[in-house]
């Protein structure tokens, strides 16, 4: 299955090689036999972390078993592995003195006087290869305790391969000196015609003690002829570690001491590392969508991995990228944007800081665009500082320019002042299709995208998904669903109904059929009186909740004029009848329509920017006429969310004094006079928030001076304290 992970285990099956490393072992396997047929080198296979090198040691040695049949044999050791230096020796001569020792049981089988003579000479070898073992130890403890005047800590390692020898010289005593062994085995391997190929694996794996020594090991303890070693390291890794463990100034020169031939694992060919990753990320895609990625998303795919893909440098890091994506995209493949997912996976994996940029960014942003906060302005310029240092590049095609986040990070711009580079707004068209296609950029999905789960400020799509379903289906249970969410309020204070308003965009709209659109006017106009008593409070920096339903409510007419104009002006005619949030109604809704037409104040627009027809609004207006001359009606205005708006309304639709009238007789009462002074308060906002009483607000619907003779009458009797706060309010309205 494309979807397991991958364990990055070292490539040992040749049809898995995707970069030649097979080709290499077989060309480098002949270099290497002959090499070990000379007087001892040492070879340094390079190659970064993850490059491939420890794959190439697996088919060079699949390779180098045929030159068995030439007596050369292959001996891998691991030092990360084999811990101290003692064991490191013993995993070097072990092998070698049990080749001999299978040589010499071979040998055995011959009963002529030759191969006599030839075994008793194998078996003298591996006797002294037995003796030079705890000598050699014993010589690497002498070593190590000199590097611990350097390195702290050498001398415990020190003495504990010295006992190691000293225990096991007790066993094998001889009195030949490390020097006069190593030189007779040099010379019996040469006499014997045997040659060996040990590979040491991952020596940038060491720490810097332990590279000193398995360096210095390699060099002055075992350099024995007919013997060629192959380091595999990274260069600068282990060039690093020497440094360190010595206190020299240049690790690499000293390493250059140590190796006498370097071959480099090339870097892959253009292009390798993006078509591996390409076509592993659509097998992925396609097991867990059930079908093959095609048409737009696939083209997609492919940008993104051509521009993000363009930093991968080593097998490994498409690894560890698919991986990322195999474990992830299974369980979130519903609420992501495959192309985007793999776009923040190769940043991911290649520009890890950017990375963590993007989810810092992202999830600012997101509460920028639900309107649940603001972004301080130097809050703003560090970030635009951040994002520059990150990708400096000014180059428009450059995968380290700002240039290159642009298709799928929202708000970013190379502009020359850091704060005008982020946070820059996007037409409400871009933010829907972002949303729509669940993209990295979109508010409502980043945070899948980082930790498998949407934001708590935002409706999860199935919740939404399910309103959309009820306005078509069924308007009662939508009413009653949008209440419930006007009574709920989300982290930032504004309600989870504000929330679907602001989902309800102009793009979310464009894709609602008639029912739909139908179904959310008619809803609107039976709860929003709801709507504005729990969150229509005055808010400086955003839109209130009674704006932001007239703008939803006249992008439906709008997409419903379109699709049937009948079935527009039979809907609004129904709201203007039967909807049950009058104050709304008549106090907004309406009421703006009237201003648009011309038909109130001075400031009519253009007839094509008309949701409504004016043959339409004049049959609503004229049925609202006619309902807010009930007494059903004005029996409850006082217990209306805001009745200042109401009246106003009423007044600008029937073109009478009814509303004035309605007034002054609901304040023959103090408590009614008191009532609509406090409804008529405005909202201002200086240090603080402020709610005064103008002189204006009141002359419409009484006499200014009787208005304000009567609050003296009343100051000092059972109303004195809202008498005091409406004669402050008047006092702030002067200022």
């Amino acid at each position: 299955m494309t979807t397991q992970l991958d364990s990055d285990r070292a490539l040992e099956n040749e049809t898995k090689d995707k970069f030649g490393f097979a080709g290499m072992a077989e060309r480098l396997a002949p270099s290497l036999v002959e090499a070990s047929k000379g007087d001892g080198i040492v070879i340094g296979l390079e190659g970064k972390w993850g490059s491939g090198k420890t794959s190439l040691l697996n088919f060079l040695r699949h390779e180098l078993v045929a030159a068995q049949d030439e007596e050369i044999y292959t001996i891998t050791i691991a030092p990360w592995l084999n811990g101290d230096t003692s064991s490191l020796v013993a995993s070097l001569l072990e092998p070698m003195s049990g080749i001999l020792n299978k040589k010499e049981y071979e040998i055995a089988q011959a009963h002529s006087g030759q191969a006599r003579e030839t075994r008793e000479r194998m078996a003298e070898v591996s006797q002294l290869l037995r003796n030079y073992g705890p000598k050699t130890a014993r010589r690497a403890a002498s070593i190590a305790n000199v590097v611990g005047y350097l390195v702290p800590g050498a001398q415990l390692v020190g003495g504990a391969l010295e006992a190691g020898a000293n225990a096991a010289e007790q066993v094998l005593p001889t009195e030949k000196t490390p020097s006069e062994l190593k030189q007779e085995i040099g010379q019996k391997i040469r006499d014997l015609d045997i040659g060996f190929v040990v590979i040491l694996d991952d020596l940038d794996r060491l720490e810097p003690a332990q590279a000193v020594e398995v360096v210095r090991l390699v060099r002055s303890v075992a350099d024995f002829p007919r013997v060629a070693y192959l380091m595999c390291y990274d260069r600068e890794v282990l060039a690093q570690a020497l440094k360190t463990g010595l206190k020299i100034d240049d690790g690499d020169l000293f390493l250059q001491k140590i190796v006498q031939l370097t071959f480099s694992i090339p870097l892959p060919e253009p292009f390798d590392l993006r078509t591996q990753f390409l076509e592993e990320a659509q097998l992925i895609y396609e097991e867990v969508m059930g079908n093959k990625i095609a048409g737009e998303l696939l083209v997609d795919l492919k940008t993104a991995v051509d521009r993000q893909g363009s930093k991968l440098s080593t097998p490994r890091e498409v690894k560890l990228a698919l991986n990322g994506i195999r474990f992830v995209f299974p369980q979130i493949k519903d609420d992501v944007y495959f192309p985007d997912f793999c776009r923040l996976h190769l940043i991911k994996t290649t520009h890890y800081k950017l990375y963590q940029w993007l989810e810092s960014y992202l999830s600012v942003r997101s509460v920028l665009v639900t309107g649940d906060a603001t972004v301080a302005s130097d809050e703003r310029a560090e970030m635009g500082k951040v994002l520059k240092k990150l990708l400096p590049s000014e180059g428009v095609g450059s995968a380290q320019s700002i240039w290159s986040l642009q298709r799928f990070v929202p708000g970013v711009s190379n502009q020359k002042k850091p704060e005008e580079s982020v946070f820059n707004r996007a037409g409400t068209m871009s933010v829907s299709k972002t949303i729509s296609l669940k993209r990295l950029g979109s508010p409502l999905h980043y945070r899948f995208y980082f930790a498998l789960t949407g934001p708590k400020t935002v409706m999860s799509d199935n919740d939404f998904n399910s309103l959309l379903e009820l306005a078509r289906s069924d308007v009662e249970k939508l009413v009653s669903r949008l209440s419930e969410e006007v009574e709920k309020r989300r982290g930032s204070g504004k309600t989870w109904f504000e929330h679907v308003l602001d989902r309800l965009d102009d793009g979310c709209i464009s894709n609602l059929d008639e029912k739909q659109l139908e179904g959310f006017l008619l809803a609107f106009a039976d709860m929003m009186d709801t709507a504005i008593s729990v969150g229509n409070n005055q808010d400086f920096f955003f839109v209130t909740v009674d704006q932001a339903a007239d703008s939803a409510a006249q992008c439906c007419l709008s997409r419903l004029q379109v699709l049937n104009p009948d079935k527009q002006a039979e809907t609004v005619r129904k709201i203007a009848s039967d909807g049950k949030a009058i104050n709304w109604l008549v106090g907004y809704f309406f009421r703006n329509q009237l201003f648009r037409h011309g038909k109130v104040g001075d400031k009519a627009e253009h007839p094509d920017q008309w949701e409504i027809s004016e043959k339409v609004l004049d049959q609503a207006i004229e049925i609202l006429r006619e309902r807010v001359r009930q007494p059903d009606i004005k029996e409850i205005i006082p217990s209306l969310p805001d009745v200042s708006a109401y009246l106003y309304g009423w007044i600008n639709i029937s073109e009478n004094d009814d509303a004035v009238a309605w007034v002054q007789k609901y304040c023959e009462s103090d408590e009614g006079f008191l009532k609509i002074l406090d409804h008529l308060r405005g909202w201002a906002m200086s240090d603080r928030v402020y709610y005064p009483l103008s002189a204006e607000s009141v002359s419409r619907f009484l006499d200014w001076n009787e208005t304000t003779m009567r609050l003296k009458q009343l100051k000092d009797g059972e109303f004195s304290e809202k008498v005091a706060e409406l004669e402050m309010a008047i006092k702030q309205s002067r200022h």
